[in-house]
C-alpha cells in the first residue's frame, strides 16, 4: 500500500469533516464537504484495490465502485473499516476451497463380492468378457458364471458377446439369451391357454381372470424389462403387456399393485405423465408409499426436477427398500449438506 495515498485520503476525509463541523451548515459548505469526502473515498478505493487478492479484484470497475460506495456512504468509519478489512485479509491465511465432488469409476459387476480375485485373478466379469485379448478358457469360465444371473443384469454383456470373435462364446451367449426368452414364452403360452379356458367358462370367478391377466401382463413385461426382445417386437410385446394390465384393472379397479405395474409399463414407453397418474391412483388405492415414491422420484429426475427428487427421497425410509435403493435414498437425503 502506498502510505502517501492513504495519508492523502485520510487528510481529505479530516478536512471534509472540519468543513462540516466548523461554521454554519449552508448549501455551499455541504457541497464542499460532499466533494472533498468523495475525493477522499476515490483515493482510498484506488489505494486499497491493489491490496485485494487476485480472486477478489474481478471485475475491476465493480470492485472499485464497491470500495468507493462503502467509504462514501459511511463517512470516516467506512474508511477505517475498509482499511481494517484489507489488513486482516492480508494477514489471515487463504483457505483452499473444498471440492466435494470427485470423479468415481462406474461399479463393475462381480460374480463374488467376497473373493473375486481368487476366481478370476482380480478381474471383474465385465472386464474379462469384454477383453478380446484375454484367454478364451478364462472368458468361458466367466461366461458360465453369469449363466444363472437374470437377463436384466447380464443381458447387455451377453448381447455384446453375440459379435465376439470367439465362436464358442458367441454360441453360448446366444444359447443363454434364447433359453431365457423361451422359458418366458412357454409360461406366456400356458397362461394364454388358461385365459381361453376361463373365457369359455363364464361361471368361473372374475378373481381367477384377474390373476391370469396379471400373470400375462407381468410375463410380457418381463420380456421387455430383461431386454430379451428388441425393436418392433419389443414395442409389440410392451403394448400387449399394457393391454393385459388394463384388462385386469377393468375387472379389479382398486388393485394398487396392478396400477403400479401399469405405471412401470408407461414409464418404459417414455409416457411419464400417464405413469405418474397411474402411481397416484395406486396410492389412492392403498399401495404403500415405499412402493410408489421411488418411481415418482425417477420420473421427477427424468423431467430434470431435482428439487422434487430430493423432496420425494426425504419421504422414503432406507430400511424399507432394497440395499441398492437405500444407497440412492441416503445420497439424496444428504445431497447439498456440507460435511
Amino acid at each position: 500500500m502506498n502510505p502517501l495515498q492513504f495519508l492523502l485520503a485520510l487528510g481529505l476525509e479530516v478536512g471534509a469533516a472540519l468543513l462540516l463541523w466548523n461554521g454554519e451548515r449552508d448549501v455551499l459548505r455541504l457541497g464542499a464537504y460532499a466533494g472533498t469526502h468523495a475525493l477522499a473515498c476515490a483515493v482510498l478505493a484506488v489505494t486499497l484495490y491493489p491490496l485485494l487478492p487476485a480472486r477478489l479484484r474481478q471485475p475491476p470497475l465493480a470492485v472499485l465502485a464497491l470500495l468507493f460506495s462503502t467509504a462514501f456512504f459511511i463517512p470516516f468509519l467506512g474508511l477505517l473499516a475498509l482499511l481494517l478489512a484489507v489488513v486482516v485479509m492480508r494477514l489471515m491465511p487463504v483457505r483452499e476451497a473444498d471440492n466435494h465432488f470427485r470423479l468415481a469409476a462406474p461399479p463393475e459387476f462381480l460374480l463374488s463380492v467376497r473373493e473375486p480375485a481368487r476366481l478370476f485373478r482380480g478381474l471383474s466379469i465385465r472386464q474379462l468378457l469384454t477383453d478380446v485379448h484375454a484367454a478364451a478358457p478364462l472368458r468361458t469360465r466367466a461366461l458360465n458364471a453369469i449363466a444363472t444371473k437374470p437377463a436384466r443384469i447380464a443381458g447387455d454383456l451377453l448381447r455384446k458377446l453375440l459379435s465376439d470373435p470367439v465362436e464358442d462364446l458367441r454360441l453360448v451367449a446366444y444359447g443363454l439369451l434364447d433359453s431365457q426368452e423361451k422359458a418366458l414364452r412357454s409360461r406366456i403360452t400356458a397362461q394364454s391357454t388358461l385365459l381361453e379356458q376361463l373365457a369359455a367358462n363364464p361361471q368361473r370367478r372374475d378373481a381367477s381372470r384377474v390373476e391370469v391377466l396379471r400373470h400375462l401382463a407381468e410375463l410380457n413385461f418381463e420380456l421387455v424389462y430383461q431386454s430379451l426382445v428388441q425393436g418392433d417386437v419389443r414395442e409389440h410385446t410392451l403394448a400387449r403387456a399394457i393391454e393385459f394390465a388394463e384388462a385386469a384393472i377393468a375387472l379389479d379397479p382398486t388393485n394398487g399393485g396392478l396400477r403400479q405395474l401399469l405405471a412401470r409399463m408407461h414409464l418404459e414407453q417414455g409416457d411419464i405423465d400417464r405413469a405418474c397418474d397411474d402411481l397416484i391412483r395406486a396410492t389412492e388405492d392403498g399401495l404403500p408409499d415405499n412402493r410408489v415414491l421411488p418411481y415418482l422420484a425417477e420420473m421427477a429426475y427424468r423431467r430434470g426436477d431435482l428439487a422434487s427428487v430430493r423432496v420425494l427421497m426425504q419421504r422414503i425410509d432406507p430400511l424399507t427398500v432394497t440395499p441398492r435403493m437405500a444407497a440412492l435414498v441416503r445420497y439424496w437425503q444428504t445431497a447439498g449438506e456440507r460435511p
